[in-house]
């Protein structure tokens, strides 16, 4: 399989190399001081039960469209933040644009917007959405993502036809010869608002006390917030069409509760002057309760702290 990774940080390295390592043919687009680092070095994934590093042809977004066909490549993984989905979709678009054949276009990213934006620049029968849980994975260095877990992936197409269904179980084939898991999905949007319902419980409160998720929930008074935090998110998939109770909310909780203490992407995005997805993940959830007529006091109040404390250091630093 030709595979094209946009976003060499932790998930799209670990996604990257883990392919590469069981036979497909990978290239990475990154940019900034990643990019250059790439080009001219191996990458390197660490977990605790294996390392793969090689080389991987590496290219810009610009270079790769002046470069490469689209008959050429069978699926483009998108892993960067999600505020940079419609800028990577405008482009891919235009580079498609009088191809006989294109490519599968496959989100593992945060929040549960991306494929909406997605489905505004490809045929959305070829927009794939996807899930990453039992992972923690982080950028420790150029060229270096560490990971842990177990690792699980959801796949599911956004409008489902015999053509990409095939697609996905031969995707699923080749996730399955690594050491993860992989399930396709009959309602990936369902998924992906269950994944932020855990995502705007632990997200934005570990980033702004800046601490695991593990005590903040063993933690009787904090363990509350992220309750409410969640609840808000299950009452918001209503109004985007997904039912979602709270019984589903109180599921996602009991998970987080058994589940390992992990540093979430915002707490590393702090800690490296990096943009956050407040308005991806929290302001979804707040946007969607304004739409039932209710508002999300637990996601307001964390989401706005973190960012007017945050923005406020940055600007200090600059």
């Amino acid at each position: 399989m030709n595979v094209v990774v946009i976003g060499a940080g932790g998930i799209g390295a670990f996604y990257g190399m883990l392919m590469h390592k069981v036979g497909c043919n990978v290239k990475f687009i990154a940019r900034g001081a990643n990019l250059e680092y790439l080009k001219n070095n191996k990458m390197k994934v660490t977990h605790l039960d294996y390392t793969i590093e090689d080389k991987i042809e590496t290219y810009g977004i610009d270079e790769f469209i002046e470069t490469c066909v689209p008959e050429e490549i069978d699926a483009i993984i998108i892993a960067t933040k999600a505020m940079s989905t419609e800028a990577i979709s405008k482009k891919l678009a235009t580079w498609t644009k009088d191809a006989s054949k294109i490519p599968y276009y496959i989100s593992l990213q945060n929040g549960v917007e991306n494929e909406d934006i997605m489905k505004q620049y490809y045929n959305e029968e070829y927009v794939i959405g996807g899930i990453t849980r039992l992972i923690v994975s982080h950028l420790v260095s150029l060229g270096h993502v560490h990971c842990e877990g177990e690792v699980q992936t959801l796949i599911g197409a956004i409008i489902k036809n015999e053509e990409n269904n095939k697609f996905l179980k031969e995707l699923k084939k080749v996730l399955d010869k690594t050491k993860t898991s992989t399930f396709i999905c009959e309602d990936i949007k369902l998924e992906l608002w269950n994944k932020l319902i855990i995502n705007n419980g632990v997200n934005a409160i570990c980033a702004l006390v800046q601490e695991e998720s593990g005590p903040l929930i063993k933690n009787k008074k904090t363990a509350k917030l992220i309750y409410g935090l969640m609840s808000e998110a299950a009452k918001a998939a209503n109004a985007a069409g997904v039912n979602l109770r709270q019984e589903d909310a109180n599921k996602m909780f009991e998970l987080m509760t058994s589940f390992q203490s992990v540093k979430p992407s915002m707490w590393v995005d702090t800690e490296n002057n990096r943009d956050l997805e407040l308005d991806e993940i929290c302001g979804v959830v707040i946007k969607n309760c304004e739409k039932l007529g209710v508002d999300a006091p637990y996601t307001r109040a964390i989401s706005t702290i973190l960012e007017f404390t945050y923005n406020k250091k940055r600007k200090q630093l600059s």
